[in-house]
């Protein structure tokens, strides 16, 4: 099935209707999935799968392991609104935050219900639950809006959570944000790794000469050797942004209710923007590598879990193993 599913993220690559294609299929495989396999036998299985070896759930102790417990054994009703990606701006603007908010020019039940040509020359197009799933316009003018219409929808019908179980996306009402396109090139999308309430590194996206890099800082920022498994590492460091310190103590702040959560920036001049919460980057199930350095062992030394308060049954069958 994984190599099936490769052919048709290959066919997506290419069109519009190849993305629509591999949409549609996307739908079935992850109601055949969510079929066969409970939340806990496909953490166990799919990790077994990535690693290689079985996920130690009763003492975890690496980033990816503590990830999956999280999955499985806790819960916070904040976390679903924070990853919708609409509700996070009512939630942020509550907080008093509301000057990190992206212009939003409107939210959708459908892409019909989107006046296309009211909208500006430049625009994003993204589903309140998904993730990767957006339409990133530059210029209106080369789009075939009715195609996109479809594929738009077609995001609606998807059970992201399907793959990967993270949980807080279940609860998400399907819907579509249209935002302000950010207009600064190269756009850097600035991630903090925050470690019950205290951001220890950063993931750096960035692009240079046609590659997408994905590197890791410190929060001193020093770039530390370690990246994801099939991600590009660059060999370049770059300039420490002008309003780092600002972006960290927000980092610290917004952080503070959970034990882990992502927490991104962008950081266009004079203005620092609030990207989006990310609390199971990768589903938690993305190797770090060089893998004979441990980093996944670092990075789960600072995670502190908090009481269990889901799956009760699972988690005290697990704890009663010799």
């Amino acid at each position: 099935m994984s190599d099936y599913k490769e052919n048709i993220k290959q066919i997506a690559s290419k069109s519009v209707y190849g993305k629509l294609l591999y949409s549609r299929m996307r739908a079935i495989l992850e109601k055949i999935i969510l079929l066969r396999l409970s939340d806990y036998e496909y953490v166990k299985s799919t990790f077994k799968k990535r690693f290689g070896r079985e996920i130690d759930l009763k003492n975890p102790k690496t980033y990816t392991e503590k990830l999956q417990w999280l999955k499985l054994f806790y819960r916070d009703d904040t976390m679903p609104i924070c990853t919708d990606k609409y509700e996070v701006h009512n939630y942020l603007t509550e907080l008093g935050y509301s000057h990190l908010l992206n212009e939003l020019y409107g939210v959708y039940d459908d892409a019909k219900d989107i006046d296309f040509d009211k909208l500006p020359k430049s625009f994003v197009v993204k589903t309140t639950h998904g993730c990767s799933y957006n339409l990133i316009c530059k210029n209106k003018d080369d789009l075939n809006w009715g195609k996109w219409v479809k594929l738009i929808n077609s995001w609606l019908k998807l059970k992201v959570h399907a793959f990967g179980r993270e949980w807080n996306y279940e609860a998400i009402k399907p819907r579509i944000i249209v935002e302000k396109f950010i207009d600064q090139q190269p756009l850097i999308d600035y991630k903090f790794m925050c470690f019950n309430g205290e951001p220890r590194y950063l993931q750096i996206n960035n692009d240079k000469d046609g590659v997408h890099y994905v590197d890791f800082y410190d929060i001193s920022w020093s770039r530390v050797d370690f990246t994801y498994e099939k991600f590009t590492k660059s060999n370049h460091v770059l300039p420490k942004p002008a309003q780092f310190e600002k972006m960290k103590a927000l980092a610290r702040e917004l952080s503070a209710p959970f034990p882990y959560v992502r927490v991104d920036f962008y950081n266009p001049p004079n203005r620092i923007i609030f990207g989006e919460f990310t609390y199971f980057p990768g589903s938690g199930l993305l190797p770090l590598v060089p893998v004979k350095n441990n980093y996944d062992a670092t990075l789960g030394a600072h995670i502190t879990l908090p009481e269990p308060n889901n799956n009760l049954d699972i988690y005290k069958a697990i704890n009663s193993l010799n």
